[in-house]
């Protein structure tokens, strides 16, 4: 069990480091780790968080004085390089010319991208700004030393705008290409002279040994069958590269690292791992106008004796009211699959609606369950995984007393599921597909005497035409046997049928459309991730249209809804108004995620 403790950074550089050493081990080993022997010689500058002095790096790993060298106190966590501890060396020199007067150069040319424009969106530009007002006497004088200064303009990014590199590598080249008669102007009469270094191919050691340093409750055997480096192999880094990236895979741990050891003639692969906080606590919060508020709590630990199983228990006060406690993982020891096994209590209110009794008299009744179920998936990629499971539940409908229906019911059988998915955002997507197939096989027993069926197929797209218009498109089909048992009914209203009262229709087959037209007015907090949107929404469905084709009071039902919504870091918010093609209206407004299903 553990401990919380405040994080060193917020945002991970796993990746970054693992693309580094995919580029540059190679150039590196070659240039026997002295940054002087590489084809062009290179400086980086960090700051040592002991004395709060510059540290510029000359030898080692290019990886690892880059890391530090890019680690924005607060942003990401400090670089360990031997017992020192580094961050980002803009926190005292954000314009490093000096380290290069050891070359003696005639000529210097230094590119200062600091952006003085108020705007910022999140810590990375907050924490970066701050740098560059701190530093900003260091870096006048910095300027003194060079002799053409570049001012790339970079008023359009940000320091946060990661996934426009390219657009910014461009502004500097046409920034540079600007300058250029410039720089001819002030290099006339000099000799130029290209000066570059032979970096030869040195050749690769044998591995006397593969060590894993860190582990504390992973078994070693899960994370050795990641390492296909081994011993007697000759030291290949696409393939140490290749390790970093399985082991990353594992989702066991939140950082790895590998370094080299080297015992003439041999070398040693050492790969150094830190482990994921295992224990967790969540709390999370949900309302909507028509439940009210939920709020869920909940308490697990993860990859107990190294098995990779995570033991969670959770509870939801509120609607549902549900208690479970359960066990998940990705794997167990070196078996690569998706298990869940967990036994539940949950209470839910339903919405009883009886045209037959008197027009659209309406009703509240309670469905206990208590109940256990177990699944076991595997992955179908990067986008797709299915389960097989068995599910087994004890309801009780507590209805009124003029419903001459079974009130106790037990549901069990075996259940499948398939899911494709790449939707962008979860919430609110604006690009990509999600599949799913849900389907369950009930078994006869005293309380439901025949066998059923049930299938549920649900088909989104979402297509991106502009920074700011979105479409989406739904399609979802639900079959099941006349024998289908009130707990199984499919249940349509609220917010999935726009226009339709909460759970109005409840059916043994529908078909349902729905056409999404979403605009996207602003950025909340001027940051992409928190998109403020209006969304139209048209559904159609249709009730036991193709196999039952029964004769109900309503068969088919026509609804619109105009709604706002956006993420937030408490989750999504929506209201939105619907209108059926009966001229009833429906308002509801929901904040969160809600915290579990109704059963």
């Amino acid at each position: 069990w553990f401990l919380p403790r405040m994080p060193s950074g917020v945002v991970s550089l796993q990746n970054v480091e693992i693309l580094l050493t995919d580029l540059l081990a190679d150039a590196e080993y070659n240039a026997g780790y002295n940054f002087d022997s590489l084809v062009v010689p290179f400086r980086c500058v960090a700051t040592d968080v002991t004395t709060g002095e510059p540290v510029v790096f000359t030898k080692g790993s290019m990886v690892d004085a880059i890391r530090a060298s890019i680690a924005i106190p607060a942003v990401f966590s400090p670089a360990e390089i031997g017992r020192e501890f580094y961050i980002d060396g803009g926190a005292v020199m954000n314009l490093p010319v000096e380290p290069l007067l050891e070359y003696k150069p005639d000529f210097i040319i230094a590119s200062d991208v600091i952006r003085w424009t108020p705007e910022a969106r999140n810590i990375i530009d907050v924490v970066t700004r701050t740098m560059a007002i701190v530093t900003e006497e260091n870096r006048r004088e910095q300027r003194k030393l060079a002799s053409v200064v570049i001012y790339p303009n970079v008023d359009s990014f940000l320091p946060s705008s990661f996934s426009r590199a390219e657009e910014i590598v461009k502004t500097g080249e046409i920034s540079a290409l600007a300058a250029a008669p410039r720089i001819k102007e002030r290099l006339a009469g000099h000799p130029l002279v290209l000066n570059r270094n032979e970096l030869g191919h040195r050749a690769r050691p044998i591995i006397g040994d593969v060590r894993i340093e860190g582990l504390k409750v992973t078994r070693e055997a899960v994370a050795r069958r990641e390492i296909e480096t081994k011993k007697g192999d000759t030291l290949d880094f696409k393939k140490v590269t290749a390790d970093l990236e399985r082991l990353q895979a594992t989702g066991l741990f939140k950082h790895i690292t590998h370094r080299l050891e080297f015992h003439y003639p041999n070398v040693d692969v050492v790969y150094s791992v830190v482990e994921k906080d295992y224990g967790i606590y969540g709390l999370s919060a949900f309302y909507d106008n028509v439940y009210g508020f939920a709020v869920r709590f909940e308490v697990a630990q993860g990859n107990i004796f190294g098995s990779g199983v995570r033991l969670g228990i959770s509870m939801v006060a509120g609607e549902p009211r549900d208690w479970r406690i359960g066990i998940t993982g990705a794997r167990f020891f070196t078996l690569p699959f998706t298990y869940r096994l967990e036994a539940y209590w949950n209470v839910t209110r339903h919405i009883l609606y009886d045209k037959s009794y008197d027009q659209d008299y309406l009703t509240y009744y309670l469905s206990r369950a208590t109940g256990a179920e177990t699944e076991l998936g595997y992955s179908l990629g990067r986008t797709g995984y299915f389960t097989i499971g068995y599910s087994h539940r004890d309801h009780y409908h507590q209805l009124p007393t003029y419903v001459s229906e079974n009130r106790w019911e037990i549901v069990t059988g075996p259940t499948f599921k398939l899911r494709f998915s790449n939707l962008d955002d979860l919430s609110f997507p604006n690009k990509g597909f999600d599949f799913t197939v849900n389907s369950k096989y009930g078994l006869p027993n005293a309380t439901i005497p025949g066998s059923f069926l049930k299938l549920d197929a649900y088909l989104q797209r979402y297509f991106q035409f502009s920074n700011i218009i979105v479409l989406g498109t739904h399609l979802r089909y639900g079959l099941g046997t006349d024998s289908l048992p009130r707990a199984e009914l499919f249940r349509l209203g609220g917010s999935a049928l726009a226009g339709a009262k909460e759970e109005e229709f409840a059916a043994n087959e529908f078909i349902f459309g729905r056409i999404v037209l979403a605009y996207r007015l602003f950025n909340i907090l001027k940051n992409p991730r928190y998109p403020f949107r209006v969304e139209l929404t048209t559904d159609i469905a249709v009730f036991d249209p193709f196999v039952w084709q029964r004769e109900p009071l309503e068969r088919s039902f026509v609804g619109a809804g105009l709604g706002i919504g956006t993420n937030t870091p408490v989750g999504p918010i929506r209201a939105y108004v619907g209108m059926s093609s009966t001229k009833d209206v429906n308002f509801q407004i929901s904040v969160g995620i809600p915290p579990r299903e109704r059963i």
